[in-house]
């Protein structure tokens, strides 16, 4: 069994008021293991709010950045987590 990365998770805005924490280390190999896991700890108050209920995935808008990159320039949802990665995870962002 391969060994889970230790990365850490900041949450912004609405997603961190939801989770009630601006960060916390998480293990996982992947941004969907790491979504599954976010969900499995915080629960409705995550899934409700990020997760889309047909996907499975993040909610239309809501952007994941591994290390400062859009994870749609990576791999998508299969990007390869390493040891010390910074996900973050923000909600739709109004502007005008």
């Amino acid at each position: 069994m391969v060994p889970l990365a230790q990365v850490t998770v900041k949450f912004f805005a609405s997603v961190r008021e939801a989770v009630g924490v601006k960060a916390m280390e998480v293990e996982a190999n992947t941004v969907d293991d790491l979504l599954r896991e976010l969900q499995r700890r915080f629960g409705p108050a995550f899934t409700e709010t990020v997760i889309d209920a047909e996907t499975g995935r993040l909610k239309r808008f809501y952007s994941c950045m591994v290390n400062g990159k859009r994870i749609e320039l990576l791999e998508g949802y299969r990007t390869a987590l390493q040891d010390g990665d910074t996900v973050a995870i923000f909600p739709p962002v109004g502007g005008g």
